[in-house]
């Protein structure tokens, strides 16, 4: 699984800043908790900080965020966010686009190579210029909107609009929604388990879901998938990983959660080619790669297969207003 990355932006808030590393540690300590014990088990995701010229920054508190390096050109992230930070007027937010010229274009690059980009408040701006977010209401709050319109007047932006998912895009109105895009970026990208965990630590819902299983073995297999589910893998590797035989984890895995490994795997894939179905523009056989199919074919009759549906006729059918219904299982 690729990495995700913090654009360390001068001027930026603490609390946008965290937002993505506490929810990164906390993740962690998660997928931790699930492995106790077990050494070869480890959250393989790592969290990147980067500035535009690979030297450290200066935050709004006045305090210096250190920074793994410049925006590195040839790699490929999964998740990439910039924090909200203080604009300082019309001048010299212009001054600071002027300035990230390689900033936009690395997003632009990271964009074409399937990366999602999460920006909040005022870091907007650098999706706009880099031509990100064309036409789709933005939100931005109400002390921003004077600046943003007059550097960017045909910018649709909605002021009661506190968070927006566009699938490959990402936004919030400012750092009070910040948890919120960045969970849900990780319970797409990262794993379901772990995002509706966090969302029950950090108060974002009302009681824990329980959605792993209590056996304790078959709770470490659904997370390690959920991690894995877009690579090629196989059951036999997993339960070796887990120190027990394919029989044993087929059959305990199925009495935990009605499915067998191979068919939850495909599940997690096809839900997750339904939400870039009906939030990207992505050509099918892109959504078949990423998802974990390498042959495109394969891919569609699956979907057929699991929907009534080719994967075209169900963008169609979202895009016109009518959503088709959830994906039975």
């Amino acid at each position: 699984m690729a990495d995700f990355a913090l654009i360390a932006l001068p001027g930026a808030y603490r609390t946008s800043t965290g937002a993505l590393i506490d929810s990164y540690l906390l993740a962690r300590d998660r997928v931790e908790q699930v492995f106790a014990g077990a050494e070869r088990m480890r959250m393989e995701t790592a969290l990147k900080t980067y500035s535009v010229d690979g030297r450290p920054v200066r935050l709004s508190d006045g305090s210096e965020m250190p920074v793994d390096g410049g925006l590195p050109a040839d790699k490929a992230h999964a998740f990439i966010w910039l924090p909200s930070f203080r604009i300082g007027g019309r001048a010299a937010l212009d001054e600071r686009l002027a300035g990230n010229a390689p900033l936009v274009a690395w997003l632009r690059d990271q964009a074409a190579r399937g990366a999602v980009i999460g920006a909040s408040g005022a870091a907007v701006a650098h999706l706009e210029v880099a031509g990100l977010v064309d036409g789709v209401p933005v939100p931005v709050a109400r002390a921003l909107r004077p600046i943003l319109r007059s550097r960017f007047p045909r910018l649709p932006m909605e002021e009661r609009l506190a968070l927006a998912d566009y699938g490959s895009v990402v936004m919030a109105n400012g750092f009070a929604n910040d948890l919120a895009a960045v969970l849900k970026v990780f319970e797409r990208l990262l794993s379901p388990d772990v995002a509706r965990w966090l969302a029950s630590v950090t108060g974002l819902d009302r009681e824990e879901e329980h959605a792993l299983a209590a056996d304790q073995l078959v709770a470490r297999a659904q997370l390690w998938i959920e991690q894995h589910y877009t690579r090629p893998m196989k059951v036999s590797d997993l339960a070796a990983l887990l120190s027990t035989s394919l029989a044993t984890l087929n059959r305990r895995f199925h009495k935990a959660t009605g499915l067998s490994p191979k068919a939850y795997v495909q599940r997690l894939r096809l839900l997750a080619a339904i939400r870039m179905l009906e939030k990207t523009n992505r050509p099918i056989d892109q959504i078949a790669e990423q998802v974990g199919y390498s042959d495109g074919r394969l891919f569609r009759a699956m979907f057929r297969a699991s929907t009534g549906k080719t994967a075209s006729q169900w963008r169609a059918e979202a895009r016109a207003g009518d959503p088709p219904p959830a994906p039975p299982g």
